[in-house]
């Protein structure tokens, strides 16, 4: 392999993991790697995770290089992530699987129900047309999201590793390749970044809605909501708020700019 395949979640310790370091030398992780990589994850702690993880997850496909490949077990159930999905049990081994596919047909329990699409690669699907490999693209120029009904972690495929490895190369190239991270260049803050971030400096709140709120209910800022959001996005992605909360570097920004002294006149009224 190219690029690091990498052992995510349950995986990364279970003892089907083991298969997977001496076959394809994978190593585990806690972190969602930058660069191109494989992440193999167990489909069925995807699919039991909330809705925040299983985002975090698929976002992380955006870029392209990035492929995380779901593998049994499943859970019972559809899946609403990245699109709606479901793994099937079927009756008996499916036949006319290709390459590892064949070598794996035996030990297959399910098959793949909903809008992912199907990937153009051998063993992708059975004689019956059943769907083995499912995928899912944010973007044309995105990295991939996967699900496999074959058990790489099974002990056939310590008999067949090149055949697994070529199955694993066919799929890394789908993904693309990710391309060396350069920071944009970040315009300075405008005079409703400084509004927005006074605001909030100068009360405090649960949460980005009760803040929108709040600034809409405001007699004295004229932000309207959807300009708030737009900053609050904006100023999240600068890495100056958190939520509803200004972080250190913001407040700092604020206070040695000549906005700082409508923050401390702005607490006063609060309080009162």
């Amino acid at each position: 392999m190219t690029v690091p395949v990498l052992l995510y979640g349950g995986l990364a310790t279970h003892r089907r993991g083991k298969i997977l370091r001496e076959v394809l030398s994978a190593e585990a992780t806690t972190t969602l790697p930058e660069s191109s990589a494989v992440v193999l994850a167990f489909a069925d702690a995807f699919q039991g995770a909330d809705k925040s993880e299983q985002m975090r997850l698929v976002e992380w496909t955006r870029v392209a290089g990035h492929l995380l490949l779901l593998v049994p077990p499943f859970a019972a159930g559809t899946c609403e992530h990245p699109v709606p999905w479901r793994a099937e049990r079927i009756e008996g081994g499916p036949g006319g699987g290709e390459g590892l596919a064949k070598v794996l047909a035996g030990e297959v329990t399910h098959r793949l129900e909903g809008k992912l699409q199907t990937p153009p690669l051998p063993g992708a699907t059975w004689s019956d047309l059943s769907v083995c490999m499912g995928s899912y693209r944010l973007h044309p120029a995105a990295g991939l999201f996967a699900i496999t009904c074959l058990p790489l972690w099974s002990l056939s495929v310590l008999d067949a590793p090149d055949e697994t490895q070529r199955w694993l190369a066919s799929f890394v190239a789908l993904a693309g390749e990710a391309k060396p991270f350069a920071a944009p260049a970040q315009m300075p803050l405008s005079a409703d970044h400084y509004g927005l971030l006074v605001f909030l400096l100068s009360g405090n709140f649960e949460g980005e809605e009760q803040a929108i709120a709040a600034l809409h209910a405001s007699s004295i800022f004229r932000i309207a909501p959807e300009r708030a959001r737009a900053l609050l996005n904006d100023l999240d992605a600068r890495g100056l708020v958190k939520g509803a909360m200004p972080t250190t570097e913001a407040t700092e920004r604020v206070m040695q700019s000549p906005y700082a002294l409508y923050v401390s006149a702005l607490r006063e009224v609060t309080t009162q």
